[in-house]
């Protein structure tokens, strides 16, 4: 089977309950982070200055801060959603504004493997924390541009996107349908994008099979008991 979109999920919010780098810096961060967040939220900045400026103000150790991402989990009906991408033949990848380290180890640490991951870089540099943007350009402000990321990995193929937050907002507009959580969907019904708001990944999977094809028997059985009288309008 063909597939007929590339699907783009954000991470922060998204496959987790909570904005991990927010946590990272209300833990370890000098106070002034918040500041700078204010500017950000304000458009005064881009997202990649906003981060740059921010983790310059953590001080530990990258691995101090794995630790720290161990307590956290990804939200458990993501690995089903996988398997259904998967099985589908449904192109995707994880598009995130926040960084690869701690996206992987929370995968790891659930048992995923392979997961195409796309997001910002950091390392630790002689006891400093450095941040790196391959994934930025130079005419747009945001730390990842998630529009240059799922128009190359998408090969042509409409964008089905998935998140939460700011940093999804700019490919929500050029996408063929939005799955939307917190301030996604005010943005999204703010501005008439067609979305569909959701609380785990199997009624998103529901969803993708109006477009997507039929469904394999298992997955029929996993999405019995989601409410089948809700559907979107693609």
């Amino acid at each position: 089977m063909e597939a007929k979109h590339f699907v783009a999920i954000d991470f922060d919010g998204t496959v987790t309950n909570v904005d991990l780098v927010d946590s990272i810096l209300e833990t370890f961060a000098r106070p002034e982070w918040r500041e700078v967040e204010k500017l950000w939220e304000k458009g005064l900045i881009g997202s990649r200055q906003c981060l740059e400026t921010q983790m310059s103000m953590v001080d530990c150790s990258l691995d101090k801060l794995l630790a720290y991402v161990d307590n956290f989990s990804i939200d458990k009906t993501f690995l089903d959603f996988t398997v259904f991408l998967h099985d589908h033949h449904i192109p995707y990848a994880i598009l995130s504004d926040g960084f690869q380290v701690f996206i992987e180890r929370l995968l790891s640490n659930a048992g995923l493997k392979g997961v195409p991951v796309y997001a910002n870089i950091l390392t630790d540099h002689n006891g400093k924390l450095k941040t790196l943007f391959p994934h930025s350009r130079q005419d747009c402000d945001a730390a990842h541009c998630k529009c240059m990321v799922a128009d190359r990995l998408g090969n042509g193929l409409p964008t089905i996107v998935i998140g939460d937050g700011r940093s999804d907002y700019c490919l929500a507009n050029k996408s063929r349908y939005v799955f939307t959580k917190s301030k996604l969907t005010e943005y999204c019904t703010t501005n008439g994008i067609p979305h569909t708001p959701f609380d785990d990944f199997i009624s998103i999977a529901q969803r993708l099979t109006m477009l997507e094809g039929p469904v394999l028997q298992p997955w029929k059985e996993r999405i019995l008991n989601v409410d089948k009288a809700i559907s979107p309008t693609f």
